[in-house]
């Protein structure tokens, strides 16, 4: 669905509470949706990365690849996210990645491509490395719930104060992490060994043992030691020479949600309710919120409470149609009931 202009401000709905539908099935929440948030410091190649392993380009070295991520043009002008973009990867049922149709395909027609083929989908958000935007990255780490965190360096650039601000954020939220690091072709071999070196000992700080990916290591025994916390894998990439890339489309493919074990989502025999992240207004079409289902299911032509607004009401909705192509994250077409209006008395 193309949206060409956002109109809503997020923050007036927070929340959307449905009527619990009695003949409705249990749906099975399999582990086929995870979400990746990708954090690090500005220009370390966080939207090239995301562009490299989703349009399964090479970069130029001057950021052609990111052209796919960015929201706005003035992203693309600046070189720098200030917006949450979302992307989506998919495997197929022999872990294979679904190819997009072509490199510069638009976001809808390579969603729908995507959604027909995969068996197993990771959900991107690139957030901002800006230390201005760092509240939309706090938000993103929060609000939007990841799985996993992706912490980009650059091999160039070292470790930097944002870096370990965002390294920190990730410990109090408890989002397990692993860590990229970027431009190896470029990067002098003496700052890129010191980077390396910097991050395992913050690691060790942190009580974690850092796992320096090689091409050659037993991926299946990586993903078990990951999934205890006690291990944080460090992968080097270039996205210009694809040097890493194989590697960490194999660990991202291992990955499992972790929706099971986190608290927030509730079964699906609890009263829906639908959390919503961004409010669209689509020409021809209509009002159109994306978000995540926390509880519940919901069908088509089922009425909706949604709220509370800004001043704490709660409204009826008519839900014409919804979309989702993943497990938990839905695009909702809303319809509000229209009050009907007193006459006047004369």
């Amino acid at each position: 669905m193309d949206v060409e202009k956002k109109e809503a401000d997020s923050n007036s709905v927070t929340a959307v509470s449905l009527e619990e539908d009695k003949n409705a099935v249990e749906p099975t929440k399999s582990d086929n949706d995870i979400r990746v948030c990708i954090i690090g410091n500005v220009d370390s190649g966080k939207s090239t990365l995301i562009g490299v392993l989703t349009r399964c380009v090479k970069d130029n070295g001057n950021g052609l690849a990111r052209k796919y991520v960015f929201n706005f043009p003035h992203e693309q002008d600046s070189g720098r996210t200030s917006s949450i973009a979302h992307e989506i990867m998919g495997f197929d049922k022999d872990m294979k990645q679904v190819m997009p149709t072509r490199a510069n395909a638009g976001k809808v027609e390579q969603w729908h491509h995507i959604n027909k083929s995969a068996q197993k989908y990771i959900s991107f958000l690139d957030l901002c490395g800006h230390e201005k935007y760092l509240k939309t990255t706090v938000f993103g780490l929060s609000g939007l719930m990841p799985d996993y965190a992706m912490i980009v360096v650059g091999g160039n650039m070292g470790v930097s104060k944002m870096t370990k601000e965002h390294l920190g954020i990730t410990l109090a939220l408890d989002v397990p992490f692993f860590i990229v690091v970027t431009k190896i072709d470029i990067a002098p071999p003496e700052v890129l060994k010191n980077t390396v070196q910097t991050l395992c000992r913050i690691l060790k700080g942190v009580k974690k043992s850092a796992e320096i990916v090689k091409p050659e290591d037993d991926f299946a025994k990586l993903i078990s030691l990951f999934k205890t916390g006690a291990v944080c894998p460090i992968f080097s990439v270039s996205n210009v020479t694809q040097d890493g890339i194989t590697q960490l489309k194999l660990f991202l493919s291992l990955l499992q949600s972790r929706v099971h074990v986190n608290p927030i989502f509730r079964s699906a025999k609890d009263p829906a309710e639908y959390l919503i992240d961004e409010v669209f207004n689509v020409a021809g079409v209509g009002i159109v919120v994306n978000g995540t289902m926390l509880a519940g299911e919901i069908t088509t032509n089922q009425v909706l409470l949604l709220g509370p607004d800004n001043i704490g009401a709660v409204s009826y909705t008519h839900l014409r149609a919804h979309e989702t192509g993943r497990n938990l994250v839905c695009r909702l077409l809303l319809e509000k009931k229209k009050k009907k209006k007193k006459k006047k008395k004369k």
